[in-house]
Order: C-alpha cells, then structure tokens, then sequence
C-alpha cells in the first residue's frame, strides 16, 4: 500500500521541499489515525534525516510546462520491493536518493529531529480531533470522514434530504411523552406572573433545557414589572337604590377573580347590555337610541378580547364594564368567572416603548391602552340575576341570555354600584431561552416562543406550549447529534406574563428593538396550540401563510387520519385560507414580533366549534382531554410536526421560503378601498397616484428580486445571504418609521392601530364622506402621505442597492 501525495514547489528548494513533505505527511496520517501507516511517517522521519530504516523515500519531480514549478510525487514503500529508485526529470535531471547507511550524527540534531517529530504528531492530533465528533459534545462539526479501499481519505460536508430531515423529526416525536409534561406544568401551584408557582416551573424548564442542549446553550433575562393584583379589599359589584342594597355574592371560587389594570374606585350608574362589546355591538344600541353614556355596561366574554370590550365602551362614555362567561357560549358552571387583564396594549404599561430591565431609571409613565373606567369579571349566576331585571329594547337577535337592553331594571330607582380595589407592585419576571446554533449562518435564527404563567391550572394556556417547547429543542438537538447540520439557529424562548399582556416577550423584544429584526427570520407561538382535535387555524403575518401550507400538507390530519391537514382543510372552499385563518388575537406574542418588532411571526393549533374554558380554573388536564377526544398526546404531536417541518425548511433551505411577494396581495386590497374615495380626495387637491405608484413598485421589486434569485447559483453563499437579508427585513420595511414608538408602539401599516395603518385611513375617508366635521383632514393627508412614504421605502429596500432604485413618479 502507499500514500500519493502531490504536492507544487520549487525545483532548486530541496530544505523547503523536505520541510513541506514531512509537515504535510504528518498531518495527513494523523488523520487516518491508522498505526501501520504511523510506522511507514516514522519510517519516512528516519530515512529523512539519516537513519538506518526497513523503507524509504522516494520523490519523483517532473517539469511543469506552464511555470517554474515541479510536481513532487512521494512514496512511501518497504526497501525490498521497491525495483525502481529514481524518476528522470524533464530537464535531463534525476534525483535519486539513495538508501542511507548509518550515520553518526550530533546529540542536538536528534534532539531537533525529536522535537519536530513531536510537534508535527501533535498538529495532527489536534486536526484529526476536531474533525472527528464526540460523544459529550452535543453539536459536532458538519465534516464527515470517509474511507476508500486504498485507505485514502476523503473530506465531505454531510448532507441530508428534506425526507431524511422529516423522518428525524417524526421518529424522535414518536418516543414523546407530552401528556406527562402538561400535567407536570398545569398541576404545579399558583402559576401567577412573578409568583413563587411560576419561578418553580421556571426552574424545571431551565433544568430540562441544560440537560437537552447544554450549559452554554441556555440563559434568562430577568424584568422588573408593573402588575395589578388584588388588593385587601375585595372588589364589589351591589345592586343599591329601591330601599335595599343587594350585594352579588360571587362565590369562593370567584373571590379573587379580577381584570388587572382596570380604574380603581366606586361608580354607579344603570346597566346596559352591549353583547360582547363589539364597535358593530355599540352601533347596534345607538341605533336603537340605547343611552351607553354614564352607565355600567354588561357584555359576554368571547370575540374580542377583555381589553377591547373596555376600551370600546370608554369610547361611549361608559363608567364602568362587567364581563361574564355567558352559558351559550361556555359550558362551565354557573359559579366560576374568567380571568383576563384589560390593558389596551402589549407589555409593562409603565414602560411603553422600552423595556423594564431596571424599572426605576425611567421616568414615571404609563401606557395610553390604560382604561380610564372600572372593569370587573363576575360569573354566570351573578349576570343572570342582573339581567334576568332589566328593562329596554329587545336584544333577542343576539342570541344570549340576555332579553332586554336596558338602560336601568324594571324598578326604574335601581342601579349597579362597582368598587374596585386592585393594587399595583412590581414583581421580578425571568423569561428562558435556549439555541441550537446553526453552522452556517449562527446569527440567523427562527424563535419559537411558549407563554409559562397562567391563570388557574392554564393546561390549554401554557401547559401544551411549554411541552412543545420542551419536545422540539429535544427533537432538533437531538436531530443534530445525529448528523443534521442547520444552516440557522433555533432559539427556544419560555415566556412569563402572557396573561398580563404578553409582558415577557413584548419587554424583551424591547429591550433588542435595534437587532433582533436583522436576525430573526420568523416567530412561532406555541400559546393555547391545542383548544380541540378538529379545526386547524392559523393567523398571523401573511409572509409565513404559503411556508404553513407546505408543512400542513405533509402531515396528517387527528380528526381525519386518511387526509393531510390542507387536504381537510381546503374541502368544499374554493380558499384554503378562508377556512383556516382567523383574526389576530391582540393579546399575544405573535401581535408582538409583527405589530411591534417587525418580524415574521405566526400561531397556529387545533380548536373546536364551542368556546374552550381558558383563563379559569376548570383549564385542566381533563377538560383538554375531553375537548380533544382523549386524542391529547396525538393532537399535540400532530402540532410539533406541523411546527416542526417549517421550522426545517426555515433553517435549512438556501433561500429563506418567506413570501415577500404577498404583501403586493394585501396592498391591493387597501388600495383599492381608498381609491374608492378619489372624488373625496380630489376634492381637497388630493390623489391616490402616489399611493398606487409606491405599490407598481413594490410590485416590480419583488418580481425582481424573484427573477435574480431564479437565475443566481444560491450555493453562493455569501450571494444567498444577500437575497436572504433582503427578504427578511420586508417586514420590518411595513413599520410606519413616522409615529411615536411611545404613543404609537404598533406601527405595522396593515397589522398594527392608529390613524397611520392602512384600515385607520379607510375609517378616517369613510367618516369624511359621512361627516366631514369630524375630521382632521391634515392629519389624514399626513397619514395618507406617510403611508405612501412607507410603502416606497419598502420596495426601495426590496430593490437592493440604492442606484437600483428610483423615486421618480
């Protein structure tokens, strides 16, 4: 056998030649770490310097024709069987070295020869070591070493298939055990933000991430919070007037129930009914001529969140609001009321806009999403002894328990009187993250977040996320130990305060605002994934919609195991998107990463046709069983792949598969709604031109950027980057860079509220139709002109580099 090495040097420079072979020949077979072949170096070392030896060394140089230089062929061969000793040199020239014989040489060359024998053994040591993967380190290098049958070596960088990445991820998911992480999660005590209960579970999460991806893979941050929570008093809601004060005795189980943020204070006024608090519910009874100002409304829970029902009836003129669980929306008992906070907004409402890492630096402030009236939950029993008195317009076609829209009861003297006694403290808040780094492009990374804390066992609320959470980084490192090299990272996030507005990952986001949009590719929220076992849903950035259709169409359907998830979903709808996506909860992380940090972000899950009891104290382990059939642990897994599979196409494809051509889609719609108010517009000397102008370009860049990735090599990887940055930032390019962060923190242009988005501009035209006196039409013409600005810079950025772009109309 022989080792063939070429090597290009110099004709006249044997020491450098001698030099080169033997700190070559070194490092090549210590790679091989093969002890016959380590015989044959050491064999080589002695024949080089002198030494009597069993074999010897051969070169053969021939004369290259294009340069100076001469090709060294080296062979290592036993003295025996070797028949030839020299090659003939193109000049004329052998070079033949002959077998040494013994030879006296000084104690100090050996000495030299001993140290630089040591010196090359250990220089390929340590390269050979780093190639190879051990066993205690949970990422190995992304180089595989391979053997032919002349015990030549071949580098090669380990590549897998999208099919062989899938299987990976189903075979690790089909040894989990996810129910038992839920119940360990849900049955842990008082699981409040800050509380002792939710640093308990913080601990269990932070172990089991050390132990799944290791110590210097895993870290916190810590906050420091503004929550409302009960106060020593009670909160009260009486019935006074005609002669008797009757108080509403909410039970024992509904004594600390409450809406964090609301006013503190007594109002009383008379109650009306406004269903769940809807603007169209509000419009209904203005109608109907139903006097909202200076009364106690009352409204179901469910459509849209606590917050938005207070901040609607405030609009009113309403002093105070009662939210009830009504019994045809919920099946829960009469007794228990529900949970939620009723701050307009996302985050610690005394730091709006920037983070509370260190709370008493920052001047005091608070959030504008602040109700200025009192807001409080009661139960089902408490509402149907109020309701079951009122006076007013029929409301039957709503469809509730309630008959009657007030204003006031049957005995005209009677009114509500609500005390609220709710305090304000500030409690420490840690959210936990770990990564699996990836090997190409570590500082690019997707983020899959899971909200901690809950309100009562919260098993739908946080428990299923947090398992999901835990599974998946143990899946994917796990995938990694097996030969999976991603090209991005994967940060797994544990968040607290997801029932105080989304605190935790709203502050942290806060806190990176001038980063994290340049290095996360996308969002995914694990919060409230599993609510049933039959209705996929999904909402969040339009970008991600396509990236979800792929993956559902690779998995199984629980409910209907014969069908994919997509192919479910699009049976007897001409839009798969019309069936499976729904409104943007305001409430949650995904509202976060798009309306505030300008980042890709999306939710998914499975639900039911009836309302699933979160936020109260029947969220247990059994109702989640029995709202998915006793199918839990299938459900959930059934998300874990869905989540799974985009998550790869994330992180390993070359280009990022982010639909930055959708949003042309979306601008469409808008337009086409404001161009219907051109006559409005040109009355007051103004166009829509500009506005369709800024979307024609939008359009063309995107296109564009679509025609150079499809004719460019994207195994050019500093190339692919390029495109790659260029996609992420499309929509950080749709935050509106002309509002107030502070008075205006959700400044996405389709995504976000206020005046500036695209919707406030069609509310402002449709009023200026109606009533113009009721308009700033210099504020709509800023809003207008901003937007087109905004717009324009987005497909400025899309269009690459600056001399690429025009703004010339």
């Amino acid at each position: 056998s022989r080792v063939t090495v070429p090597v290009v040097i110099r004709p006249r420079a044997k020491k450098q030649q001698r030099l080169l072979v033997l700190s070559y020949i070194f490092n090549r077979l210590s790679q091989f770490h093969h002890n016959s072949t380590m015989d044959r170096a050491r064999v080589a070392i002695s024949s080089l310097f002198g030494a009597e030896a069993r074999s010897y060394t051969r070169f053969s140089l021939t004369r290259r024709t294009d340069g100076d230089g001469s090709r060294v062929e080296m062979k290592l061969a036993e003295a025996e069987n070797d028949e030839e000793m020299g090659d003939g040199m193109a000049d004329g020239m052998e070079t033949r070295i002959e077998k040494p014989q013994n030879n006296y040489r000084p104690l100090g060359y050996l000495m030299a020869v001993i140290l630089f024998v040591l010196i090359g053994f250990l220089v390929g040591y340590l390269a050979f070591r780093g190639q190879t993967p051990r066993k205690s380190r949970p990422f190995p290098d992304p180089i595989s070493l391979e053997y032919n049958d002349d015990d030549e070596m071949t580098g090669t960088v380990s590549s897998l298939y999208f099919s062989d990445l899938k299987k990976m991820l189903q075979d690790n998911l089909g040894s989990s055990d996810l129910v038992s992480k839920i119940r360990k999660v849900s049955e842990a005590d008082q699981r409040e933000t800050g509380s002792t209960g939710d640093l308990t579970i913080t601990q269990i999460i932070r172990q089991e991430l050390l132990k799944t991806l290791g110590q210097h893979n895993v870290w916190f941050d810590t906050h420091y919070v503004s929550l409302q929570v009960n106060g020593k008093s009670p909160n009260r809601v009486l019935l006074v007037g005609g002669g008797i004060d009757d108080k509403l005795v909410p039970g024992p189980r509904n004594s600390q129930v409450y809406c964090p943020y609301s006013a503190t204070g007594n109002f009383t006024g008379k109650l009306v009914y406004a269903n769940y608090g809807t603007e169209d519910d509000f419009e209904f009874l203005s109608s109907r001529n139903v006097t909202v100002n200076g009364s106690v409304v009352i409204v179901r829970a469910g459509k849209i969140n606590f917050a938005e029902k207070v901040s609607n009836a405030e609009k009113m003129k309403a002093g105070g609001v009662l939210i009830y669980p009504d019994p045809k929306d919920y099946d829960l008992n009469e007794d228990f009321a529900m949970f939620g906070h009723v701050h307009l907004g996302l985050g610690d409402p005394r730091t709006p806009g920037f983070p509370s890492f260190n709370h008493t630096q920052f001047p005091p402030t608070k959030s504008s999403g602040l109700p200025g009236i009192l807001a409080h939950s009661i139960s089902a029993k408490a509402a149907m002894y109020l309701l079951g008195q009122m006076r007013g317009t029929d409301v039957s076609i709503w469809d509730s328990s309630a008959l009657k829209s007030g204003p006031g009861f049957a005995n005209d003297d009677r009114q509500v009187m609500m005390e609220v006694n709710n305090v304000e403290t500030v409690r420490e808040l840690h959210n936990v993250f770990g990564v699996v780094k990836g090997f190409e492009e570590p500082d690019h990374y997707v983020v899959i977040g899971a909200q901690r804390d809950s309100y009562g066992p919260g098993a739908a609320e946080s428990g299923v996320g947090t398992a999901i959470l835990l599974e998946l980084a143990r899946d994917f490192s796990k995938m990694v130990e097996d030969g999976f090299r991603p090209k991005r990272s994967i940060i797994f996030a544990s968040w607290s305060g997801g029932s105080f507005g989304t605190i935790g990952a709203t502050e942290w986001l806060e806190g990176y605002m001038s980063v994290l949009h340049l290095k996360i590719c996308a969002y995914f929220s694990l919060d409230r994934a599993v609510l049933g076992d039959d209705n996929f849903r999904m909402f969040g950035s339009s970008m991600l919609h396509n990236l979800i259709r792929e993956s559902i169409s690779e998995v199984k359907s629980p409910s209907s195991p014969e069908q994919t998830i997509y192919e479910r979903a699009k049976s007897g709808v001409t839009d798969w998107t019309e069936a499976i996506l729904q409104p943007m909860p305001m409430d949650t992380s995904v509202y976060a990463f798009l309306a505030v940090g300008g980042i890709p972000a999306i939710g998914l899950g499975f639900t039911e046709d009836k309302n699933y009891p979160c936020s109260t104290e029947v969220d247990t382990l059994e109702t989640l069983n029995k709202f998915t059939n006793n199918k839990l642990e299938f459900v959930a897994r059934t998300v874990a792949e869905v989540i799974g599979i985009a998550v790869i196409k994330l992180i390993n494809d070359h280009q990022l598969p982010l639909d930055y051509q959708q949003y042309a889609n979306e601008l469409l719609r808008y337009t086409t709604q404001i161009h219907n108010y051109t006559s409005e517009l040109k009355d007051r000397g103004l166009t829509t031109q500009w506005l369709l102008s800024a979307r024609g370009d939008l359009i063309r860049a995107a296109n564009n950027l679509k025609t150079e990735i499809e004719t460019s090599d994207m195994n050019n990887v500093l190339l692919c980057r390029t495109y790659n940055n260029r996609i992420m930032r499309v929509e950080y390019n749709f935050l509106s860079p002309y509002v107030n962060i502070k008075s205006c923190p959700y400044r996405h242009l389709l995504y976000g509220k206020g005046n500036h988005t695209l919707a406030g501009i069609v509310e402002q035209l449709k009023l200026l139709r109606v009533n113009p006196n009721l308009v700033d039409f210099n504020m709509t013409r800023n809003d207008l002109a901003f937007a087109t600005w905004t717009i324009q810079g987005a497909a400025n950025a899309l269009g690459g580099e600056v001399w690429a772009s025009s703004n010339e109309f």
